[in-house]
């Protein structure tokens, strides 16, 4: 029997990595495959629908126009049939054992709505991907030069290493290159929020996933490679617009983040 999970990925312009992740899928021993691989593409003008629809499986639906890769996932979730699902990039590779490891862990932890594995960079590096929610202080850290500031290096560092890496442990948000929601989360939360075009969409799915009651958890026994390929902005300039843009539309569905308010249990 396959893991009762649907995995659903976003293309636009994936070729280069779309392969790849669905290789890695295919190749999970057979109790450990997904019961269901969907493909949403967003009208990519590469070869990454076609490299979806030529593996044997795999479920593609294609979008006439690029929708934003929240809208495209959303699209994908309603199509899922499996009680959890995966929300995944195309540039994951996904090692044997992470699936079993996130669908374990969500058995033992009836109150977790959103979970994500540790990922790693292709030279072994562990990645940044449970994170306290922005705020003020830690987006001018980040973005401006008054990151140098002791103050603001310090609110930095504690936003991006909330948890230690090699432990399971609660955290505000997850990275959405990944992002694991059990039969309870997948029902409360249905996944992102369309209004989200690209970027903080995985931060307003936390957001509500601490507001409906249930907890994000990172869970590090599951482990999975990001590459790092994103293309849904397109151009650096249409990135740098939509992530500001996005920035200020959950600023505006959650003042209480500017101030760093989360919402996590105590």
């Amino acid at each position: 029997m396959p893991t009762d999970v649907s995995v659903v990925i976003v293309t636009y312009n994936s070729a280069l990595a779309i392969g790849s992740t669905l290789d890695s899928l295919a190749a999970l021993p057979g109790p450990e495959r997904p019961l269901q691989i969907i493909v949403v593409d967003n009208a990519s003008k590469d070869d990454s629908a076609g490299i979806a629809s030529s593996r044997p499986g795999i479920e593609v639906l294609r979008n006439p126009e690029n929708k934003g890769l929240a809208a495209a996932s959303r699209m994908g979730a309603a199509a899922a049939g499996g009680s959890s699902l995966l929300l995944l990039n195309p540039d994951v590779i996904v090692r044997e054992g992470s699936l079993a490891a996130l669908s374990a862990f969500a058995s033992t932890h009836p109150s977790a709505g959103v979970l994500g594995p540790s990922l790693l960079g292709t030279d072994g590096s562990i990645q940044s991907t449970a994170r306290t929610f922005p705020s003020l202080a830690s987006i001018a850290g980040r973005r401006t030069f008054l990151g140098r500031l002791p103050a603001l290096g310090r609110a930095v560092d504690a936003h991006l290493h909330p948890v230690a890496p090699e432990a399971p442990g609660m955290t505000d948000w997850l990275s959405g290159a990944a992002l694991w929601l059990p039969p309870r989360g997948l029902a409360l939360l249905g996944g992102f929020s369309p209004r989200y075009f690209l970027y903080f969409e995985d931060v307003d799915l936390c957001w509500r996933c601490w507001e409906a009651g249930l907890e994000v958890w990172y869970v590090p026994s599951s482990v999975m490679v990001h590459l790092c390929r994103r293309e849904s902005a397109g151009r650096p300039g249409k990135a740098l617009w939509l992530h500001l843009r996005s920035m200020l539309r959950f600023f505006a569905d959650h003042p209480q983040a500017a101030f760093g308010h989360a919402r996590r249990r105590a």
